[in-house]
Formats: structure tokens, sequence, C-alpha cells
């Protein structure tokens, strides 16, 4: 329902105001916003077929947005998700004494770790808010998600324009594959806690 009213209204849009809210909309999704991403680069691929968008335009205001609300779930991670794992009730889930190791390994592996998850359907937001919580650097977070964005934005709208994909094709795809990687996360979790709880 929301995504229909939100290509609905994306559809009356022209100029400079179709690339603003894209660029607000693809920040939003960075953030967790409910409406898919790739759903919405396809959609924005499709409108440069028909002329109201360019697609250079499109591929980096898109892949802009998508970065500055990665970071701004990243930064909160960083400032909030930090001090809240260091709590006594946290404990249960991070032992404090793991946490050093943790954060190494995050910070070892933070570009691939996030040129990969930018293109996890569904799980973007929570998986940059982990990687803010055990204080992923910066510098890898934004080297390996701005990658990934102008990789992911290029590869929609080419696919649009180029590969005859379709929104209303592919999306029920995206969200079957939202609904696996969710449950294999949960699982995952539910695994670590069954592990940490083991005598």
């Amino acid at each position: 329902m929301i995504l229909e009213l939100v290509v609905g209204y994306f559809s009356t849009l022209q100029g400079a105001h179709a690339y603003g809210f894209l660029f607000l909309l693809m920040a939003l999704c960075g953030m967790g916003a409910p409406v898919s991403q790739d759903v919405m680069l396809l959609v924005a691929g499709s409108f440069t077929l028909l002329g109201t968008m360019q697609p250079v335009p499109v591929v980096i205001l898109s892949a802009v947005g998508l970065l500055l609300g990665d970071l701004f779930t990243f930064w909160a991670g960083h400032h909030w998700g930090a001090r809240w794992v260091r709590r006594p009730w946290a404990a249960s889930f991070v032992a404090p004494e793991r946490l050093p190791a943790i954060e190494e390994r995050a910070g070892r592996y933070a570009l691939p770790f996030s040129f990969v998850t930018r293109f996890l359907p569904g799980q973007r937001a929570t998986l940059f808010f982990l990687a803010g919580t055990f204080r992923m650097p910066y510098r890898g977070f934004l080297v390996g998600d701005g990658i990934g964005a102008l990789v992911q934005a290029g590869l929609f709208v080419y696919g649009a324009r180029s590969l005859g994909w379709s929104w209303a094709m592919l999306r029920g795809r995206f969200e079957r594959a939202d609904d696996v990687l969710t449950a294999a996360l949960v699982l995952g979790a539910f695994v670590l806690l069954w592990r940490r709880r083991a005598p």
C-alpha cells in the first residue's frame, strides 16, 4: 500500500521536484523507511525511459542519498548503540570481555562488510546500526558503502533501461529475499544466544 502511494506520487513529479523527491526518498530508505529502495531505483530507472528523468543524475543522486541515509543509521549505532552495548543489561547478549575482539574484527572487515551489506534487501539498516554499535571505522564504512551504493544505483537503472527489469515484476522477489534474510538473521541471533547460554 505504501509503495503504491509513493510510486503514484513520484510519477506526478517533474524536473527538480522529481530529483529532490528521489534524493529524499533514497536517504529515508537508507534510514530504514518501509519502502524498498531496490524497487524505487527500478521505478526511477523506468522514468528515464520516459524522458522525465536522466540516468546519470538519477544514479548519482540515488547513490548519495543512500549513503547519507546509511551514514545516519551508522552514526546512530556509534552514538547510541556503542553506549547501550556496554550497559549491564546488555552483558547477556555481548559479554564485555568480548567487545574488544568484536570491534577489532569490525575494523578489519569494514570495507567488504559495508559493500556486501549494501546488497542485502531489508537488512541494511539493522546491520549498519550494529556496525556502528561495534565501532566500525567511518572510513571503511564510507568507502565500502559508497562504492556499493554507486554500483547498486547504476545496476538497477541500467537494468530498467536496457534489460527490461520492472518494479512490478521484481517486487515479489525482493519481498521474498527480505523474508529469507530476516529469518536467517533471527535464526543466527537465536543460535548465538543459545550457544552463549549453553554450559
